[in-house]
């Protein structure tokens, strides 16, 4: 997955460079909207998800069991 190091300097992102930042499918960005996990913005017709919104978005996410925890099982 390669990043557009100009995006690592914006504060807002169109769906398909959210996706691509976080290695998720658009559809899962809908998805994910439509679901009330993530937040977005319009600016005319384009819809917006802020670097805040992608932090809290990615803090919500529930954590994987550690590998530890999975070879005890």
């Amino acid at each position: 997955m390669d990043i557009d190091p100009h995006t690592l300097t914006r504060r807002s992102f169109r769906i398909v460079e959210f996706a691509r930042r976080n290695g998720i499918s658009r559809a899962q960005v809908y998805v994910e909207l439509k679901e009330g996990r993530l937040n977005a913005r319009k600016v005319g017709s384009a819809t917006l998800i802020t670097i805040e919104d992608e932090s809290a978005w990615l803090a919500s996410l529930p954590q994987t069991k550690s590998l530890a925890d999975n070879q005890a099982a």
